[in-house]
């Protein structure tokens, strides 16, 4: 699957060209309901008013949970330090797509999507002024964005 991958993050990366999108965080996300996978791109200012939007609905729940003394409950609104993974969210979502199995080969198909993303890095690199911030990630078996790297 991995020639397949490759291509698919082509098509995406023309995609968020043609929108002159700055790349921030790249994911290759499998839809295991409709067995497909997208590449999903994110902005640093996509991603900053996810995390703020989220943070602002978090806090009034952390608060909720404090005024009861409910320290696990609080826990679970804990504000987000850093960017959003919410593929939903992102900037460009399902800028390109294609079909794969219902039943994927384990671990192969996933390790296929990183690899293809670790060869197609320099032309995801020339789409982003972030450097060392750019992260790249990827769905697992059991998450939507299961593997993160940089």
């Amino acid at each position: 699957m991995k020639e397949e991958f490759k291509k698919l993050v082509f098509e995406g990366l023309r995609k968020a060209k043609s929108r002159n999108l700055d790349i921030y965080t790249f994911a290759l996300y499998h839809d295991h309901e409709s067995h497909v996978a997208t590449v999903c791109i994110d902005t640093m200012e996509s991603s900053n008013r996810s995390v703020l939007s989220s943070n602002d609905f978090a806090k009034k729940n952390f608060t909720k949970a404090i005024e009861a003394c409910d320290l696990v409950g609080a826990g679970l609104w804990n504000a987000n330090g850093g960017r959003s993974f919410a593929l939903g969210n992102f900037a460009l979502v399902n800028a390109s797509e294609i079909d794969v199995p219902r039943k994927p080969e384990i671990p192969g198909f996933y390790l296929d999507m990183v690899l293809s993303i670790e060869e197609m890095k320099d032309l995801i690199l020339m789409q982003s002024s972030h450097g060392r911030n750019l992260l790249f990630c990827c769905s697992t078996e059991e998450s939507e964005v299961g593997l993160i790297w940089s």
